[in-house]
Parts: structure tokens; sequence; C-alpha cells
């Protein structure tokens, strides 16, 4: 079953890719601003506001009709021209539309003399709207008259336009990125649902990972095709979304272990959904994570040696053509570069953490040189977290281990500790290294430990040589600790060739014990548990 500690890494949201500041980059281009397309824009945007006030449901529909252009003429700008006037009139046009009438268009159906295609319209305009409005505003994914919209977003999923179905997507990915978004995109029940029926948020799921499972064996081939970037993605939003999923249902079943503990004390908290419909999608998300990493495998093999597998169908540009297709995958770059890569990292993670599946487990230490290799490739994005967040559940079990041992995953992460020492900013992606380095340590596949790894003694020495008090000395704490567990299980004479540095640091540690702002909290119990395994070394 899942693993009920709770944590969310550092670039598990989609707020970044789907949000859009309108000062910011006013701020950034005030210089390009044109008064005349400002005026205008002014211009529509009142004319779009006088109507939304009204007291009529067609004066709303025609503001609205008048709002969606321009809005997305304001989302489709990169020069950012926009003055605070114009946000002004946009938050303003936003606060005017009652969300009862953005309801009823969100509810429309075809009935008496509205027709299908009319009830589509409807539904598209509001979701065009909202989508727009929360692209444009700051922080839209804390506010009531988006969250509380999103019942209603769920039911339109199931009859809506690839257009509109996806412009759903992305504002219920945003949304599910706060507490109680998630909730009501994942766990909220629908009234109107029978309880022989399935929840929404089942349905909604198992469409994703379908979708998933269905692109992911064929996406390899379509590359460089014209088609490639709309369909990755759209698996990435796909991807997001099961992301927030899983962290979603981790922290629904903290929250009800916790309940169980201290019963009576409280509400009861209620599972996300009934439980032979929980264990379905465990098998399902674990069956989408294995072809995950498959395509991972083939992708990276790809991007270091050439186009091995690839069918020379695969290398024209249609049926019967000589022309080759250039393959953009044939550098490194290409993995590292593709926004899919660090969205399938992001599930792959928590799920590799927080499932206790040693059989899938297993099959990630199969691609331990992928992930390995993407911690040290930052030059496009950023895979440290998510595999490191990987790395915590790969290596409990033995295969993971000696995986990590066999591709030199010891001697990245103590180098990138050395470097991250110095910088406080870092110190947090510095613990989880040290938790990965320790739980490593601990294996008892791993043995005796090996002098080339004392190096970490000496980072621990100086780890509280040079530190000036106890400010940002958590991961000085960490790294001694790490220090004295390779100390206590190194044979003695590797351990007795460190003498002087184990020496030196236990009487600086004893020093900073001594401090009076070090007098309580974590610091000070990491600091006594080094000088205790130090003194048992008899040095």
């Amino acid at each position: 079953m899942l693993n009920q500690r709770t944590k969310t890494p550092q670039d598990s949201t989609l707020e970044a890719s789907q949000q859009h500041s309108v000062k910011g980059n006013m701020a950034r281009n005030s210089e390009t601003t044109q008064p005349p397309a400002v005026n205008a824009l002014g211009r529509d945007l009142e004319k779009a506001l006088e109507f939304l006030k009204a007291k009529d449901d067609t004066s709303r529909f025609v503001g609205l009709a008048l709002l969606k252009p321009v809005l997305e003429l304001e989302f489709s700008k990169q020069s950012g021209t926009e003055e605070e006037g114009i946000c002004a009139v946009i938050e303003q046009c936003w606060r005017a539309i009652p969300v009862k009438f953005l309801d009823r268009l969100l509810k429309a159906k075809p009935e008496g003399k509205r027709t299908k295609e009319e009830a589509g319209s409807m539904v598209g305009l509001a979701v065009a709207v909202l989508h727009a409005f929360m692209t444009i505003l700051v922080a839209p994914e804390k506010d009531d008259r988006f969250v509380g919209r999103v019942p209603l977003l769920m039911s339109a999923l199931r009859s809506t336009s690839l257009e509109t179905t996806t412009q759903i997507m992305q504002v219920l990915g945003t949304l599910a990125t706060t507490k109680e978004g998630s909730q009501l995109v994942f766990g909220a029940r629908d009234e109107e649902e029978k309880t022989d029926q399935k929840p929404k948020s089942y349905i909604f799921v198992t469409v994703l990972l379908i979708d998933i499972r269905s692109t992911i064996p064929s996406l390899q081939e379509k590359l460089h095709s014209t088609e490639y970037s709309n369909i990755s993605e759209r698996i990435v939003r796909a991807y997001d979304m099961v992301s927030a999923f899983i962290g979603f249902l981790v922290q629904s079943l903290e929250a009800m272990d916790s309940e169980d503990e201290d019963e009576g004390s409280g509400p009861t908290f209620s599972a996300p959904m009934p439980v032979d419909l929980l264990m379905k999608l465990r098998a399902n998300i674990s069956e989408v994570m294995s072809l995950t990493m498959e395509h991972l495998r083939d992708r990276y093999d790809s991007s270091t040696a050439g186009a091995a597998g690839l069918h020379p169908s695969a290398r024209t540009l249609s049926e019967g053509s000589t022309n080759l297709l250039p393959i953009a995958w044939e550098t490194s770059s290409g993995i590292s570069r593709d926004p899919l890569t660090l969205s399938q990292l992001r599930a792959l993670s928590l799920w590799l953490r927080d499932e206790e599946n040693d059989a899938l487990r297993r099959e990630a230490s199969g691609i331990m040189d992928v992930f390995l290799a993407l911690y040290q490739d930052i030059s496009y994005q950023d895979f440290r977290y998510p595999v490191l967040l990987s790395l915590e559940g790969i290596i409990k079990i033995p295969e993971g281990v000696e995986a990590f041992l066999r591709e030199e995953g010891w001697a990245i992460f103590a180098a990138d500790l050395g470097n991250i020492l110095p910088v406080p900013s870092e110190h947090a992606r510095g613990i989880e290294i040290v938790r990965v380095l320790l739980a490593v340590v601990e294996a008892d596949v791993t043995g005796p430990a090996k002098e080339e790894w004392m190096p970490v003694v000496e980072l621990a020495r100086r780890s509280v040589v040079y530190a000036p008090d106890t400010t940002n000395l958590e991961l000085g704490v960490a790294i001694c600790q790490l220090g004295v567990e390779l100390m206590v299980r190194a044979p003695r004479g590797v351990r007795n060739r460190r003498r002087d540095a184990v020496v030196e640091l236990r009487r600086n540690a004893n020093a900073l014990l001594a401090k009076a702002d070090c007098a309580s909290g974590g610091i000070r119990d990491g600091l006594e548990e080094v000088v205790q395994g130090l003194d048992s070394l008899s040095f």
C-alpha cells in the first residue's frame, strides 16, 4: 500500500506554467507601451464591462462574447504592453461576472429550442472566459470564484469539444495545486451521483491514465513531426494532473490515519473514493509509471546513441518519400529540453516514493543511469528534486542501492554536496542528498563503508569548522551525522586514517553545543547525536 509519509516535491505544481502576471509583464516591458493599442483595449474592456453589469442574462452573454477575444488577445501578448488602468479594468470585468450566470452557462444542455451546438457554445464560452482570466490574473487558484466552479467544470468534461476540454484540464490543473482545490477536483462526491455509479474523480483520473497509456508507446516516433508539440503538451497536462492526484491521495490517507489515532477528537475524514476503485487506480497508475520508465529509457538511449531501434519508416516525411527527417534527439539535450520529461519525472517520483511496489522500484533501478544523467543536466530544466524523490523510494530495495553505487551515484551526490555547503539557498537540496546517501550507507547490501566515500568526513569537519554560528547549520549537522555513520561502518584501517579529522570534528561540535543560540531544537539534538557517535569511536 501507499506509504503514509507526506512530502511535496519542490517543483511538483503547475503554477509556473499556467499563470501569467499582467503586472509583471508591464514592469518588465514598460518602455514598449503603445498608447493607441492600450486605449483601444481599454475601450473594448469598458464596453464589455458595461454589458456585464446589466441585470439580464442576454446582456451578460453579449458582454462575455465581447470579452473573450479581448482576453485571448491579452493572453497572447508576449511584449506586455499593459498599463495599471488596463489591469484594473480586467479585474473589474472579472468581478462583474455573476458566478451564478457562469454556472448557468456551464450547466447548459440541449433542451427545448436549444440545440446541442448552442449548448456546447454556451459551455465553451464560459470555460474560455474562465481560462483566460485564470491565465491573466494573479494567484487565481486562491480565488473562491474560480474554486467554486470545479464541480461544474468536472461535469462539463463529459460532453465538451477538444478545445474546451483542454482548457478545462488546464483550469483544473491549476486549481488542484491548492488543498481546497485538490479536494474538490479529486475528493468531492457529486450529490447527484447514485451509489452504484463511479465518482467523477475516478472517471477523470482514469481518462487521464488511458490517454497517457495509449499515447506514450508511439510518442517516440513522432518526436520530430509537426504534431509532436500538441500531443506532448496534452500529455504533460495529463501527467501534471496525475501528480496532483497522487499528492492528494497520499495526504488523504495520512489524514485518515491521523484520525484513526485520535478517535473522537474531530470530524471524520472520508476516503476519496471506495476502496475497490482506489485499488484499481493503484494498478492503473503503476502500469502507466512502468510505461513511463520504458519511454524514458528509450528516449535517453536515443539521445545518447542516435536512433537505436528506430524503424526506417519513421525517418521519412511520408510514405514513399526519400527525404529523411532529422533526428532532434540524437544529442543529449533532446530529453533534457523537453517539458514532458520533467512532468514524467514529477509523477514518477511521487509514485516511486509513496507506493510500496518493489517490482516497480526494481524496474526503476534499471534506469538509474537515466536518473543520474538528468540530475546532472540542468541546462534547460531542473530535474534534481524529482530525481532525489525518486531515489528515496528506489533505494528502499537492494537492487536500487546496488544500481545507485554501480552508476557512480555516490560520487555524483557527494560532489554536489560539497558545492552546496557554502550556498545557504541550496541547503534544502543538500539535506535531501544526505537523506539518500545515509539510506545507502545503512542498507544491508552496502557492507562496510568504502575508502572513496571518506571525503564526506572531511566535508563534515569543514561544515562546523567554518560555521561562524548556528545559522544555516542544519545541513552541516546532517553531513556530520552522515560522516559519523561512515566512520562507524568503516574498517579499522580506514577509520584510523581519519583520526585527526574526527578529533577536530568532535572538538568543534562540542564548541557549537555550548553556544547559547544552539540551546534547543533539532540542531542541538543533532549535534549531541554527532558527539555521542564520535565518542563511540574511542579516539
